[in-house]
């Protein structure tokens, strides 16, 4: 049986992904002990962050192409406004003073996470692909960019143009719920899982940062 309206799925998954974001600003280690000193060494966790980046460019670009014909242009616009982002931030951190991020790899938190946003790309369905990619990863990516660029000017950083483009970009990167078309039971029930499986994969990945 189809959901005729999708209002419904909006606010299945809507619920869920504002309860766990909610929980882990209060609980995470990212969001309770983020560097509040100008020093580079602070900031070894970026690491990560580069190879995430790196590669949600390169998914964002498989998308594109597994999804060619939708009616709407985000799969498109989403890639075109990430493909640099990655070479950015490793700009900054070797501006600070840290090694080139390529001489480093990622923990298995973040090539678990990674992992997670490849199988969205290449196994999920158009729906799914944006609940996941989307309103979960870019929703939870805007709150991080949010706090991040508010103590990173506070402790006197300059140069911040990575971290201020996210601050707006992934909350336009989030906002697609309107796009996502009406579900079976079934269908929902399986979104609903593997919304809040990101949610904890995401919730464990920031945490290892700050181990």
């Amino acid at each position: 049986m189809t959901i005729a309206n999708s209002q419904l799925v909006v606010d299945s998954i809507s619920s869920i992904i504002s309860s766990e974001l909610a929980r882990v600003k209060r609980e995470n280690p990212f969001f309770l002990h983020f560097p509040q000193e100008k020093d580079p060494s602070y900031f070894v966790w970026c690491n990560n962050l580069y190879h995430l980046s790196k590669h949600f460019g390169e998914l964002l670009k498989l998308r594109w192409e597994r999804f060619p014909d939708v009616d709407h242009d985000v799969f498109s616009t989403h890639y075109e406004e990430e493909k640099d982002h990655a070479e950015m931030l490793r700009k900054w951190m070797i501006g600070i003073g840290l090694d080139d991020p390529e001489l480093h790899p990622a923990n298995y938190e973040t090539e678990h996470f990674i992992s997670l946003q490849y199988r969205a790309v290449a196994a999920m369905d158009e729906n799914l692909s944006l609940l996941i990619i989307n309103s979960t990863s870019e929703g939870f990516a805007h709150a991080v960019y949010l706090h991040a660029h508010a103590i990173l000017q506070r402790t006197g950083f300059t140069d911040l143009e990575y971290w201020a483009i996210h601050c707006e970009a992934d909350e336009e990167h989030s906002d697609v719920y309107h796009l996502i078309k009406g579900m079976s039971e079934q269908q929902l029930d399986e979104a609903k899982h593997l919304v809040q499986y990101t949610c904890h994969t995401l919730d464990v990945m920031l945490a290892s940062w700050f181990k």
